[in-house]
């Protein structure tokens, strides 16, 4: 589509031969012969106008003031010239907006050069203009995803714990602004297993969001995913084994078709006896703490998520105590970093949960959030930071605790 040009002008040898060159040349030609026409005619949107500066000798101060504030509004180049021979440069004084002059308006190389020149500077300014407008769009869009993906992600957090008389859980979920992937879950399998788990999908932002929430669903304990089918009528469904379970996730989320790993750390507790068994996946290690103090890492496991069972998932088991507590943590706890990059790290977190064994659970899970932000001196967390703690108050010799 050609170019529209807006030539006003007063009517002259020189106008007219400036009209016909550019129409030869292939241009889009609007004429005006006074400033009101020239005002209207700036509505039909040229992308360029040329502007004789005769008119603007003839000016009344009615007339010149909406073209003059329809010019300066709209981004449109603008040349000027005179078709009766005068410098068209003291005009510009009154027209700042001015991109240029035609020295020689007769002087088709000049004339051609200069509006070649400003409708190129036009054509990629509007194309600069149209790219920012979409990637403002597309940022809107990104923030309404991320916004949704976010709530989605909150909404998956447990609503309630299991009820269970020898049981205690507490947690603390402080999610970064880039929409992290840690997701955690409690939920009650058999009427005396519990299931626990705790992941976080690598990278941030929708795509993240959207893993979890798929490994989400794979996890829920309404699909019956997680027990093993009954051969015998009557018989009590089993759970899978955390390896069980892990091996099963890794056949179903490969890297090559999600793009995305995560680690997992997964339990099961048999609520009568104490007995937790589990594994994880490249996760860091849950650290359990006895009633005595002393502590130790459950460091069971095997590689990461999506790795294709390039390390075979090993399989944990101990005997929870009364008053023994188990601790799982996302690495934003452990990689925090103070705004001279110093990272908080495990020991810190180990000696901070130590010397909270007194507190009750939800306090100490407070306390060391509490401490985390203390450490990083508001520096803003970059990843989702997620304890989650369990402590076991059953046992054939249970008692209260001091």
């Amino acid at each position: 589509m050609p170019e529209k040009i807006l030539l006003a002008r007063k009517a002259n040898p020189t106008s007219d031969h400036l009209y016909r060159m550019l129409r030869d040349k292939g241009y889009f030609i609007l004429k005006a012969g006074d400033l009101p026409e020239t005002a209207r005619m700036l509505g039909e949107r040229p992308d360029l106008l040329l502007f004789d500066t005769e008119m603007a000798h003839e000016q009344h101060p009615e007339q010149w003031t909406p073209m003059v504030l329809r010019c300066r509004d709209n981004p449109l180049p603008c040349l000027l010239f005179s078709s009766n021979g005068r410098n068209p440069v003291p005009v510009k004084a009154l027209t700042p907006w001015v991109a240029d002059t035609l020295t020689h308006p007769i002087d088709d190389r000049e004339v051609q050069y200069k509006i070649a020149t400003q409708l190129t500077i036009h054509r990629l300014q509007y194309e600069a203009d149209l790219v920012q407008r979409m990637l403002l769009n597309k940022q809107i869009e990104l923030e309404e995803y991320r916004h949704s993906a976010a709530l989605i992600q909150r909404a998956l957090l447990p609503k309630s714990l299991p009820d269970v008389q020898n049981l205690e859980f507490a947690w603390k979920f402080m999610p970064c602004d880039k929409i992290g992937g840690d997701l955690f879950n409690i939920s009650q399998l058999t009427d005396d297993t519990i299931m626990l788990y705790l992941l976080d999908v690598s990278g941030h932002g929708v795509s993240a969001a959207m893993v979890t929430v798929s490994v989400f669903q794979s996890l829920s304990p309404a699909n019956g995913r997680l027990l093993r089918p009954s051969t015998t009528k009557g018989e009590r469904p089993q759970c899978l084994s955390p390896a069980e379970v892990l091996r099963q996730l890794d056949r179903e989320y490969p890297l090559e078709r999600f793009g995305k790993f995560f680690t997992i750390t997964y339990m099961l507790l048999h609520t009568p006896s104490g007995r937790l068994q589990f594994s994880s996946a490249g996760h860091p290690p849950p650290l359990r703490i006895r009633r005595n103090g002393s502590y130790e890492l459950l460091t069971s496991g095997g590689s990461i998520i999506g790795a294709g069972g390039s390390v075979p998932f090993e399989e944990g088991e101990v005997t929870l105590q009364h008053g023994d507590r188990i601790y799982l943590y996302s690495d934003g706890i452990i990689e925090h970093c103070d705004p001279q990059g110093d990272m908080y790290g495990l020991q810190r977190l180990y000696n901070k949960l130590l010397r909270q064994k007194k507190r009750t659970l939800a306090s100490a899970c407070d306390k060391t959030i509490e401490s985390l932000q203390s450490f990083g001196k508001k520096t803003p967390v970059k990843d989702d930071v997620t304890l989650v703690a369990m402590e076991y108050r059953g046992g054939k010799h249970a008692s209260p605790l001091p």
